[in-house]
């Protein structure tokens, strides 16, 4: 059966970077099937970055606000007859709809309370994979050659000229190097400081004279316009993009600065040197990109590192660090690129 697969449903539900980060496992199953239908199942908003994508032929999505289960879209989703589906999120509603998807293949982790749902479940493995290696490890049950591959999102030409208007815009001149620098994350024990993003941002000015821009998500609106402020530097009002856009404006930049968070992703997925500023989290999972691909990573382990709290009082990791050591691997990136 898995050598003849028509039809494939993909199920990630949330979030950006999560989102991005299946993007390799698409490109394994596009390449083994060819001539398939492959859908994939998200919440908005981040159904919109796969809308479109080369390796994605329908995208299904899901309003997190409605509770129970979405029966038009459940219809929408059986009209296709899917020969398998495969649950990358494994939460007790992806589940049940991957169950309900018809699919006669399904695909899930061994959660107890879920497992019922799938034919196949996957084990959480012994060693610690990065978050592309545990995506790819639901294809075991297809017995496929898997080479683990780069995230990739597409961004069309109508995109890629509504950035360079914007940032033509807003100032910005095409021929000289842009840096972006992220300073929101989710988790507040994520951020590292405003003062410190502002001291980055004038060095890059001043000494690697690089043009800065500053992005912004939704509700970070006052912490980005205090760094601008901080840095003294004249930069343009700070805009929320919706996610597509933020990543052709991130496509046309040298390098890209960010907490972690999913922003950060968006740059590998379009071609563009990722630096990571890594405190609480876990950066061999979450940030499995290669500095031979012009990607840096900050991090200094402390003793309570991979703590995964949402909030700190120390944020010892965060402190540790300095703007020099985030200064010099953004150097580095834009030497490699």
């Amino acid at each position: 059966m898995t050598h003849d697969l028509e039809s494939i449903l993909v199920t990630r539900l949330r979030f950006m970077g999560d989102i991005v980060l299946t993007t390799p496992l698409l490109s394994v199953l596009r390449r083994a099937y060819p001539h398939a239908h492959i859908g994939y199942l998200a919440e908005a908003p981040y159904a919109q970055l796969l809308q479109p994508h080369p390796w994605v032929d329908s995208v299904y999505e899901l309003d997190r606000r409605k509770g129970g289960l979405p029966m038009q879209l459940l219809r929408s989703m059986r009209r296709r007859k899917w020969d398998l589906a495969i649950d990358l999120f494994g939460n007790p509603r992806s589940a049940l709809l991957t169950f309900l998807s018809g699919a006669a293949m399904r695909i899930g982790g061994d959660f107890r309370g879920r497992r019922c749902y799938y034919t196949h479940r996957i084990r959480p493995a012994e060693r610690t994979l990065t978050a592309i290696q545990f995506h790819l490890s639901y294809l075991q049950p297809l017995h496929l050659q898997v080479a683990e591959e780069k995230p990739m999102l597409q961004i069309t030409d109508a995109e890629s000229q509504w950035a360079a208007d914007f940032l033509a815009a807003a100032g910005y001149d095409s021929s000289q190097p842009i840096v972006g620098l992220h300073p929101g994350a989710t988790w507040p024990a994520k951020k590292w400081f405003p003062d410190r993003f502002a001291e980055l941002a004038r060095k890059l000015r001043h000494e690697a004279k690089v043009q800065i821009l500053f992005t912004c998500g939704p509700g970070e609106e006052t912490l980005v316009e205090r760094v601008v402020q901080l840095s003294g530097l004249a930069l343009p009002p700070v805009t929320v993009l919706p996610l597509r856009q933020l990543a052709a404006v991130i496509k046309r930049m040298r390098a890209f600065v960010s907490n972690d968070c999913g922003p950060l992703h968006l740059a590998p997925a379009v071609g563009t040197a990722a630096v990571g500023l890594f405190g609480p989290g876990e950066p061999e999972i979450w940030f499995p990109y290669k500095a031979a691909d012009g990607h840096r990573l900050v991090y200094q382990q402390v003793d309570c590192s991979r703590c995964h709290r949402d909030f700190c009082e120390t944020m010892a990791c965060m402190k540790a660090i300095s703007v020099a050591m985030a200064y010099d691997q953004t150097l580095s990136a834009l030497a490699a690129g």
